[in-house]
This record gives structure tokens, C-alpha cells and sequence, in this order.
């Protein structure tokens, strides 16, 4: 016969037991992020940070082929910065009632909860899109890597009639202008920088292009297939699955201030990724990047001619600079936009047909998340070759790229036949009459 005391202890073990295995299949039901930054890794659109990208290969590239380097051009966008003014009030706002959701009735694991209770809006309006600790390093240090990799052809000191550096008119581009030239030189040189312009005609051409301004950034029918892809299958499950997660309703302008929070917070931190980015898995953390490449595919990449075409303004500068002397290297601190158009002017990244909607599960070139970076650089060389001819490299993330038309069996191209491919294209640039708008109301799509 089992004593009183020994029951009672048996029904506490019973109870304790039954507790533990509700709480089993309470967790069970609980999402729980294994590892976010894993699941982020190259999937965060243009706020990607460069370190995931970025090239660390320091081999010597001044010699090539047994061409020697004479002369280098590029274009940099700005390091990871702060985000617009419209995501910082969607984190004090919308993020901030969607953490008391996730606190109070969220559907995920202990351990990440806990990442929701500690979390916090980190910037203010006041710090709307300067530049970050984060941003200034990796324009440091890809100043570094280009002295390392380039550095018996540069000169150690800052020379004015040897170098060339400029940035746009913002405090972004200034500040990674300014830490590249610290890394390259290894040191604080007195610069002298040209005045810088908002509407630069080589840096940020688009800001002056009114008709794609009305006929592209700000006509509806661009923003079509990221509207079908919005309403798609792939995104309703997100929205359910982040729904549950959160405990309520989320709509995709709510998911999107996620993804964007997710993704500025990882960007700015080497060591862990942002809370916001444990509530998605891989599947739906794909479908948000492909949203991201639908948005900028047509806006500023193969979606309109008119789009890249107005790069060839940079491209005339690129010629002017190897052509005709000045100084033999040139740097250009910009954003996104510039990067994108240039990318598509010069051909790379074009798959076969539109990117559509519909493509969300096709294998594509045009990833947004690994070309448009947070520091992405594209940068041509020319090198001085023994037979007395000059040939092009062109980098981009500081790897030696193909150049479209040039031969693919090489890894420079010969810098007339690189002339060649650009000639009637930059020798037509006109860009006022390009960019002038027609007298007419409206945006019609077939003009573009």
C-alpha cells in the first residue's frame, strides 16, 4: 500500500510532468529562429552590408597579362547609413506596437522573445541617412585593400595632379569619400575636393533627367509587376506566417518596415543580426529580396532604356579621363542609383527576358542584394600592354569582371574594341534632349 506522503509526492511528479509536456506542445507551436544571420546572408536587397559581398582576395592586380596599370576610374557607392525619415517613424510608430504584440501574444520561442523585450528604436529624424560606424569602415577598409592590391603603381602620397576624388552633395557620400582616402593613403591627407553637387551630371545624372523622373520613378505602370507580386501567393503566405508570429495582423507595408528594420539593424551590427529578422525564414526572407529586385529592376535597371541610357554621361567622363590624360585616377563617391544604371548600361546582370512577377522561383542575374550593396564599387582599369596596346579591366565588387561584347576567353579587353562597344552611345549623348519632356500630359508608357 503506497503511504499518503509517497502519493502526494507521486501526484506532484505527475503534475509537474504533465505541465512540462503542455509546455512542450505549447513550444512546439512557437517559431524560433535557429540562425538569423544565416537566414539574412545576401538577402537584404540594397541595405545589404558590404562585408557580405565584398572581396578579400588581396593578389597584386597592377600587373595583368604582363599589361602594366596606368590609369583607374570609379564609381563607389556610400557605406551602410542610417535609414530615411519614413522608416525611422515606422520604428518609433509601427515597430514599436507591433513589439507590444509580439511581447504580449507573439507566437514565438523563449529565446527570441527575449530579443523583442530588449529591443529598441536606435536613431532618431535627426539622423536620417548619415553615415554609420559601420559605413565608414567598409569604405576604410576597401581603401586599404585597393592600396594593397594596386599599391606598387599608387602613389603613397595624396598628389592633386595625380588624383582625383569627388562626392555628391551629401554627408554620406562625403564621409566614405574621406575614410577611402584614409585607408588608400594610410593617413589623413588634405584632399582637395572639387565643389560637390546635388544634380551631378556625372555622380547623380538622374537627378536632372525630369522625364525619367516623371516617365519612370513617378508613373505608375512601373511599379506594375511589384503590385502583382504583392497580391501573389508568395506573399499572402507571408503575411500569414508573419501574422502568427506576431500575434496579429500584419499588412505588407507593416512587413516591409520589418524587412528594412531587419535589415539597416544587421547591417550596422558585425556581430548579430537585428531582432526583426527573426521573424522570417528563408522562404519568406526570399520573397522580400525579390520584392526588393522587382522594385529596383524597373526603376533603375532594365525596366526602360531611358533608365541606363542617361548614364552615359559617367561613361563619356570615363572615356574623357583614359583618352585624354588629367589625372590618371579618379574616384567617385555616389548611391544606388548611379550604380544600378551604370550596371545595366554596360549589359551585366541582364537576364533573358523582363524580370516579371512571375519569376519569383526562376534562377536569376539580377539580384539587387549582391550587386547594390552598401559600398558596391565599379571601377575600370587601363593597363599599358608590350605590343604598345592599352587594355580594360573592369571591376566590380573588386573583382575582375567580363565586360559584355568584350571576347570571354580574356580577362582584359582591348581598350578599342572596349571604345567601340560605347562609341555611338556616348557620342550621342545628348542629355538635354533626352531627358527634356514632351509637351504633352501624361507619362505614356511607350514613349519610354
Amino acid at each position: 500500500m503506497v503511504s499518503l506522503p509517497h502519493f502526494l509526492w507521486f501526484c506532484a511528479v505527475s503534475f509537474v510532468c504533465f505541465l512540462c509536456s503542455v509546455s512542450l506542445v505549447a513550444d512546439a507551436d512557437r517559431w524560433c529562429a535557429a540562425n538569423a544571420k544565416d537566414t539574412v546572408f545576401r538577402r537584404l536587397g540594397t541595405k545589404t552590408p558590404y562585408r557580405h559581398v565584398q572581396n578579400k582576395d588581396l593578389r597584386n592586380s597592377a600587373t595583368i597579362d604582363d599589361c602594366t596599370l596606368v590609369k583607374i576610374w570609379g564609381l563607389f557607392r556610400h557605406g551602410t547609413r542610417n535609414p530615411s525619415k519614413t522608416i525611422i517613424d515606422h520604428m518609433h510608430g509601427t515597430l514599436v506596437d507591433l513589439q507590444k504584440d509580439i511581447v504580449e501574444s507573439g507566437r514565438i520561442c523563449r529565446e527570441n522573445l527575449a530579443q523583442f523585450e530588449a529591443w529598441k528604436p536606435q536613431v532618431t529624424i535627426e539622423d536620417a541617412k548619415l553615415l554609420v560606424r559601420e559605413g565608414g569602415s567598409e569604405l576604410l577598409q576597401l581603401g586599404e585593400r585597393f592600396r594593397a592590391r594596386f599599391g606598387s603603381h599608387l602613389p603613397e602620397r595624396y598628389d592633386g595632379n595625380l588624383f582625383y576624388f569627388k562626392y555628391t552633395k551629401t554627408e554620406r557620400a562625403e564621409y566614405s569619400a574621406r575614410n577611402f582616402s584614409r585607408g588608400l593613403f594610410g593617413r589623413d591627407e588634405p584632399i582637395d575636393f572639387p565643389e560637390s553637387l546635388h544634380r551631378d551630371p556625372v555622380l547623380r545624372f538622374y537627378k536632372g533627367c525630369e522625364k525619367w523622373k516623371r516617365q519612370v520613378k513617378e508613373n505608375p505602370y512601373s511599379y506594375q509587376e511589384l503590385d502583382r507580386f504583392g497580391s501573389s501567393k508568395e506573399m499572402r503566405t507571408v503575411v500569414e506566417k508573419l501574422s502568427k508570429r506576431v500575434g496579429t495582423f500584419v499588412s505588407p507595408e507593416e512587413i516591409r518596415a520589418m524587412y528594412q528594420t531587419c535589415a539597416f539593424e544587421t547591417a550596422w551590427n558585425r556581430q548579430e543580426a537585428s531582432p526583426w529578422c527573426l521573424l522570417f525564414d528563408k522562404e519568406s526572407i526570399s520573397v522580400m529580396e525579390f520584392n526588393e529586385d522587382l522594385k529596383y529592376y524597373w526603376i533603375d535597371g532594365y525596366g526602360y532604356e531611358l533608365t541606363y541610357r542617361q548614364a552615359c554621361s559617367a561613361f563619356r567622363d570615363l572615356l574623357t579621363h583614359f583618352d585624354d590624360g588629367g589625372p590618371p585616377f579618379t574616384f567617385y563617391f555616389t548611391h544606388s542609383g548611379t550604380l544600378l544604371k551604370s550596371l545595366a548600361f554596360l549589359g551585366l546582370y541582364k537576364d533573358s527576358e523582363p524580370l516579371m512577377a512571375q519569376h519569383y522561383r526562376y534562377k536569376r542575374k539580377w539580384r539587387v542584394s549582391q550587386i547594390d550593396a552598401f559600398g558596391s564599387n565599379l571601377y575600370f582599369t587601363l593597363y599599358s600592354c608590350p605590343n604598345g596596346t592599352k587594355s580594360v579591366g573592369l571591376y566590380h565588387q573588386e573583382r575582375l569582371t567580363q565586360i559584355p561584347g568584350c571576347p570571354s576567353n580574356q580577362m582584359l579587353c582591348n581598350y578599342d574594341h572596349f571604345w567601340s562597344l560605347y562609341a555611338d552611345r556616348i557620342e550621342q549623348c545628348d542629355f538635354d534632349d533626352m531627358c527634356s519632356v514632351p509637351n504633352v500630359p501624361g507619362a505614356a508608357k511607350d514613349e519610354l
